[in-house]
């Protein structure tokens, strides 16, 4: 069963390149450590317009193997510190955040 780990952007007037690039640097550095990452655009809907960002493991074991991962990969940790936590003009405002799985039908 899938887990789906989800951020919600807003990006910032003028700052669609930035993010984008850094949505690519992201993917490279998560699907290096074991996860599947892509990106949506939500065109209509509550928070739209915004960028989805969802990091797919194939189960609860490598989703916690992933994170563990991400907690110690010093790539992975630069690329947050810079893009993110550390940066006083980023690309984009978090806006949401969500963990999720797959529901078998049928």
């Amino acid at each position: 069963m899938a887990v789906l780990a989800t951020t919600v952007w807003k990006v910032r007037a003028g700052k669609a390149q930035d993010y984008l690039a850094n949505v690519a640097s992201a993917k490279k550095i998560l699907e290096r450590l074991g996860g599947r990452a892509r990106l949506v655009n939500q065109a209509i809907g509550t928070n739209a317009p915004c960028f989805i960002f969802i990091i797919e493991s194939a189960d609860w074991k490598a989703y916690g193997e992933l994170q563990t991962k991400m907690q110690t990969d010093s790539e992975w940790q630069g690329f947050f510190s810079k893009a993110i936590s550390n940066n006083a003009n980023p690309s984009a405002d978090l806006i949401g955040t969500g963990l999720s799985t797959d529901v078998p039908l049928g």
